[in-house]
């Protein structure tokens, strides 16, 4: 066989297989643009898109049955209703936040229920790990749920003790289950603590967390400790994820414990993911929040990689001349992931859309919305298709002026570490890395 009918078989094979791409319910129409692009332009990816998307598929169904069976087995268990009631901390330093998360473990009296994308068993994992066996010495139940891809650091020979304690340890989206699954991942963060306290946000349990990894240097993120009514919310979603693990009944009624609660945040929890339902509902609401915005919409995210519908609510604000500000790394933790956040950005950079770099010194992974002086999101989901497509996630949505203003004043205070991402900047850019953006735009369909 010569070059050309090499190249020509290579062809066909690439048009077969990306014509039964097309013919998937769940590919992502907003990107077909990029994906068709991509598949010419590199003719071998197709094959691999193609199976990517039918394990996806597979996995897509059978999380679709999983729907039904947690709202028989939870009841409310999807309840948007905003609660109120509550009182709300934010942190911002790991170091605080850690150390207000041991003085909470302490006081536990029923049971401690942990979702983490990432925990590692370095010298913060192993701290967190024996203030958990403390507790389940005095019998206080704990489970902790991680996702096997962000956890892949973990040592189980560290966790040998707190399971012959008693404590459950339980990966709760395998990466095999008769198909390879990759995408779908567990990327909810929270500690719930007795149906009284609840922690949810960006961080993770790890030494870089906590600003000790020399590459990415000082870790800035935000999560928020939550005490009301709104952690029920939390709760119902965290044992929908137990009962899907254990594959037994359990009395959920023994976790939702009734408190009296006197604070006066309103607190609504939205999950989405495809365990939730097929519609983004966290997407959706803040989209929501920016077609409505009057005066100014404010983001923190680690990654921007936008689709069609997103990209249209900021244009439509922006003529609306809402001030949109956008705090981004001006780092990577994922070489692709960053150039295609910088690409994005560049598309966006406008006289009502300021994009604002973070200091270099400091790894920005806060995912923060505000709006208004009156919305604002804290929670698991970066700005970016992952997310939106297939990350299973969860976000508090807080409706407090004078929360918002909290807020909004830590954000103006945080652009002061930051560099102004301009038009001059991206032009000044060479050729190469324009191209090294481009493709990274390109690949950021199946990133």
């Amino acid at each position: 066989m010569d070059y050309f009918q090499f190249i020509v078989a290579i062809y066909i094979i690439n048009i077969f297989f990306g014509i039964k791409l097309l013919f998937y319910n769940n590919i992502n129409l907003s990107n077909i643009i990029y994906t068709l692009i991509l598949i010419i332009i590199f003719p071998f990816l197709t094959p691999i898109i193609y199976l990517l998307n039918f394990f996806d598929e597979q996995f897509r169904k059978y999380f679709i049955k999983k729907q039904f069976q947690d709202n028989i087995n939870i009841p409310c268990l999807n309840d948007k209703s905003i609660t109120c009631h509550n009182e709300i901390r934010l942190f911002t330093n790991g170091d605080k936040l850690f150390e207000d998360i041991f003085t909470e473990i302490k006081k536990a009296k029923h049971y401690i229920h942990i979702s983490f994308f990432t925990f590692n068993t370095d010298i913060i994992g192993k701290l967190f790990i024996q203030k958990l066996e403390e507790k389940l010495k005095e019998n206080v139940e704990i489970v902790i749920l991680y996702d096997p891809m962000g956890s892949y650091k973990m040592k189980k020979k560290y966790l040998k003790n707190f399971k012959k304690l008693g404590g459950e340890l339980i990966p709760f989206i395998k990466l095999y289950k008769k198909y390879p699954n990759i995408n779908y991942r567990n990327h909810r963060k929270y500690i719930i603590i007795d149906n009284k306290i609840a922690y949810l946000g960006g961080f993770n349990i790890g030494d870089k967390y906590l600003g000790r990894n020399n590459k990415l240097g000082l870790w800035i993120d935000s999560e928020i400790k939550l005490f009301g009514r709104a952690v029920s919310n939390i709760e119902k979603r965290s044992l929908a994820a137990y009962l899907y693990c254990k594959k037994e009944k359990i009395n959920f009624e023994k976790y939702l414990i009734n408190y009296d609660f006197k604070g006066n945040k309103q607190v609504e929890i939205v999950s989405s993911g495809i365990d939730v339902s097929q519609i983004n509902h966290i997407e959706n609401k803040i989209i929501q929040y920016i077609y409505n915005a009057k005066k100014y919409v404010y983001i923190q995210t680690p990654y921007l990689i936008l689709n069609d519908g997103f990209l249209k609510a900021l244009k439509y604000a922006e003529s609306n001349d809402v001030d949109i500000r956008i705090m981004l790394p001006n780092k990577n933790d994922h070489p692709f992931v960053f150039q295609a956040t910088k690409a994005y950005a560049s598309s966006l950079v406008s006289n009502n859309i300021k994009i604002y770099l973070f200091n270099k010194n400091a790894f920005l992974h806060s995912k923060i919305f505000i709006s208004d002086d009156h919305y604002v999101s804290i929670g698991t989901t970066n700005l970016d298709i992952r997310s939106f497509k297939y990350s299973f996630e969860t976000n508090a949505f807080i409706y407090d002026k004078n929360f918002a203003h909290y807020v909004k004043e830590i954000f103006n205070k945080q652009t002061t570490y930051c560099k102004l991402f301009t038009k001059d900047d991206y032009n000044k850019q060479n050729i190469f890395v324009k191209g090294y953006e481009s493709i990274s735009k390109l690949l950021s369909t199946i990133l």
